[in-house]
């Protein structure tokens, strides 16, 4: 049985990229991604709510994709979940899900302005 564990989700870059190059000419990077939407609360009030998300990106060294990960641009970002186990400080093992990304496209502003 196939199961989707794809995800698209539209969000500012909140830092620089890190990034780290290898010497086989493939690039590593990794960004917190600010995901915001907006939610009602108990009277009805519309407020924005947001979160930051680490993604990372495997890509060759000098990528389009990497100029985009720069603090404040607007991007879309597609990829799959990744589960991973670690053992943390307390010596046991923990599992997480890491966001890894395919494709990464920058979001024109819209001018939100009526004239």
């Amino acid at each position: 049985m196939a199961t989707n564990n794809n995800f698209t989700v539209t969000g500012f870059v909140a830092a620089d990229a890190t990034v780290k190059n290898n010497e086989n000419g493939s690039a590593w990077g990794r960004f917190p991604l600010a995901i915001a939407r907006t939610v009602k609360d108990k009277d009805g009030n519309e407020k924005r709510v947001s979160a930051l998300q680490d993604i990372e990106v495997n890509t060759k060294v000098g990528s389009p994709k990497l100029e985009l990960l720069k603090k404040g641009t607007l991007i879309k970002v597609e990829g799959f979940f990744e589960p991973r186990t670690f053992v943390g400080k307390d010596e046991k093992e923990h599992f997480a899900l890491s966001w890894k990304a395919t494709a990464i496209e920058k979001i024109e502003k819209k001018d939100t302005q009526e004239g």
